[in-house]
């Protein structure tokens, strides 16, 4: 289900310190993995919330082909640096998270949160490798940038309620 990726539930081994090519390459394995994760996901919903208006369904479509646009950058960018892919799993808890969610309310927001943290992670690795690696940091900032549609998204059709004061 997750080619090429090697898949493990459980703690999975924490990365490998940056700026060193096998901390760049954990980086790379598992926001590339995020990236299909989310692209599924986003697929699915369109297909499974029957309680989301059409125009976010056809909006998630659009964005499981731009997770599909990032996930590759990713890839080629390991490929480039000639890192392997299986050489270390990844861990489906993002998946597995995403697939509890019982509404196209909850999706929205769940993803989002995703995507932010998500979004936060690549602005981190962008500032550590934009002088070590500039084209892999330019990827993650690229990723980061667009990622900021993807979560307006969310609370453009499920706004968070507020308590009134």
């Amino acid at each position: 289900m997750w080619a090429p990726f090697r898949v493990e539930t459980g703690a999975i081994i924490a990365p490998r310190p940056l700026p060193g090519i096998d901390g760049i390459g954990d980086r790379l394995r598992t926001a590339a993995f995020a990236e299909m994760q989310a692209e599924r996901a986003f697929a699915r919903a369109a297909e499974i919330y029957s309680d989301a208006p059409e125009s976010l369904r056809s909006a998630w479509l659009h964005l499981a082909s731009e997770e599909n646009r990032h996930m590759n950058w990713l890839l080629g960018r390991m490929k480039e640096l000639n890192i392997d892919i299986v050489e270390r799993p990844v861990s489906d808890s993002l998946w597995n998270s995403l697939m509890s969610c019982k509404d196209a309310r909850s999706f929205c927001h769940y993803i989002a949160d995703s995507e932010q943290r998500g979004r936060r992670a690549g602005l981190r690795f962008y500032d550590v490798l934009k002088d070590i690696d500039p084209t892999t940091a330019e990827i993650f900032s690229k990723i980061a940038e667009e990622e900021i549609r993807h979560i307006e998204l969310a609370f453009q059709f499920y706004p968070i309620e507020t308590a009134s004061r």
